[in-house]
């Protein structure tokens, strides 16, 4: 009985999601429309001779589906804990006895979804061009598919992040939109990487950039290069001739590791903020005797499900004072009494 009532909430909010997400015009554009129209012009009306320094990347394809995957895992995800909070809807809920997994599983899988369809529709435009046909035969689909996880994953513990770091939203849209833009065009979209990445200042410059790592990975694993992570099409004697994508040619569980290593420590950031924000606004009494007994049945409270369960919940914490027994003053003595 529980499950089907879960299973119904969880209904009820992946279509509340759905409804924002189609009604709202900058999360297409965003979200889609620009990484569509951006691959689709490289594909379409890329020059033809390499002199001119602006050859599209061979794994174009790839930077587009990675790309598209930050702006709709971080930027999207902040976007809907940003106004679910905005208008209480989430603390409003979590005073119902609804699951907060329940609640968390839905925006997650919600995201991933909409990764995963917008996934499927740049892979299919671009099997129009002849030119990835030919190229999407030599991916390594494992190396690549670890890339593409590793990399919604990163943007959703750092959303998850910037969400509970900061309380004015307006700060984590700017940082999410940097996130999303300094890739678009200084890893390999907006900017194919074969041009960027010949700028040793800029090439080095992005190895602070954690997506740098998981959008590497998948751009060598979509040519064929996972192994070594070496560069294609370009000088051997130039700067990504000699260094490749950067991982002094080790294979790409490197990008992999330091990837990891990454979402490890915006995880680790995510849950010490939500510890030290959302503890009931009891972290500073927590020495006060008594504060943890309370602040527990506050959240039995919140579970219970009916009103008998409540009752019953208030006569085992002994919860009803009102039944208590109190002590009656012994009447006063008058003068004269013996």
């Amino acid at each position: 009985m529980k499950t089907n009532r879960n299973f119904k909430i969880f209904l009820r909010l992946m279509k509340a999601q759905t409804f924002n997400y189609i009604t709202d015009p900058i999360n297409i554009i965003l979200g889609f429309v620009l990484t569509t129209v951006t691959m689709l012009c490289w594909l379409a009306f890329k020059p033809h001779d390499a002199e001119s320094g602006l050859l599209a990347d061979s794994f174009v394809l790839a930077s587009a589906i990675g790309i598209s995957a930050i702006r709709n895992s971080q930027y999207n995800l902040n976007l809907t804990l940003a106004d679910w909070r905005e208008t209480r809807f989430i603390r409003n809920l979590l005073t119902t006895p609804v699951s907060k997994k329940v609640l968390y599983a839905s925006i997650l899988c919600f995201n991933w979804i909409v990764n995963i369809l917008v996934t499927i529709i740049l892979i299919s435009l671009a099997m129009l061009f002849s030119s990835q046909r030919k190229v999407i035969s030599n991916v390594q689909w494992t190396p690549f598919l670890i890339g593409f996880i590793l990399n919604i994953f990163l943007s959703n513990v750092i959303a998850l992040f910037l969400s509970t770091t900061f309380k004015n939203k307006e700060y984590v849209f700017i940082i999410s939109l940097l996130s999303y833009f300094g890739p678009m065009y200084l890893l390999g979209l907006g900017i194919p990487w074969n041009v960027v990445g010949q700028i040793p200042a800029i090439n080095i410059l992005t190895y602070i950039a954690p997506h740098r790592y998981t959008l590497h990975l998948m751009q060598a694993a979509w040519v064929g290069n996972a192994s070594n992570m070496s560069f294609p099409g370009v000088e051997s004697s130039s700067w990504l001739g000699v260094h490749g994508f950067g991982y002094g040619g080790n294979g790409w569980w490197l990008p992999a590791l330091i990837a990891c290593i990454f979402i490890f420590i915006f995880a680790f950031a995510f849950y010490y903020r939500l510890k030290s924000n959302y503890q009931f606004g009891t972290r500073k009494y927590s020495k006060f005797k008594g504060v943890k007994k309370h602040a527990n049945n506050i959240e039995l409270i919140k579970r219970t499900n009916s009103i008998e369960e409540l009752k019953i919940l208030v006569e085992i914490a002994g919860l009803d004072y009102k039944t208590k027994k109190v002590k009656k003053k012994k009447p006063s003595k008058k003068r004269g009494d013996k």
